[in-house]
């Protein structure tokens, strides 16, 4: 079988090339696959000059630009890192419940009262104290 690639040299190898589509392989010959990973590993980002080399090895991304040029690597880091998610979720300590950031809440709410009363932001004040009246039922169904 020829090598996809060239058409020249006898294929010995099959990959699947990062950039393809899902589960698409091509048959290789050594040479290509040399000059492809030589490519791949000699990617560098246009804005900051970051080497994915560098960037497998760091973990981090030196700018925006980097997400868009080593879109497959920083995916497969946020998967690894968010336990198979693609996405990141963050985290809040355990012990935060629901019922104290439900109290910080209404804690910052009226203070922000008090400095519209203070200011004689009356209107504003009001939208405030329907807020409070939210939080505080809210309180009492937790």
């Amino acid at each position: 079988m020829r090598c996809q690639r060239c058409l020249e040299r006898e294929a010995i190898v099959r990959v699947k090339l990062p950039q393809e589509t899902e589960g698409a392989e091509r048959v290789l010959c050594s040479v290509c696959v040399r000059e492809l990973a030589r490519e791949y590993q000699g990617t560098t980002c246009p804005s900051c000059g970051m080497t994915r080399q560098q960037l497998l090895h760091l973990r981090k991304v030196g700018c925006e630009t980097c997400y868009t040029v080593f879109k497959d690597e920083v995916d497969g880091m946020v998967r690894q890192f968010q336990h198979g998610h693609s996405k990141h979720y963050g985290s809040r300590p355990d012990e935060e419940s629901v019922e104290k950031r439900l109290k910080q809440q209404l804690s910052r709410l009226k203070e922000q009262l008090n400095r519209k009363v203070l200011s004689e932001d009356y209107e504003e004040a009001e939208l405030i104290k329907q807020q409070i009246v939210s939080v505080e039922e809210d309180l009492r169904h937790v």
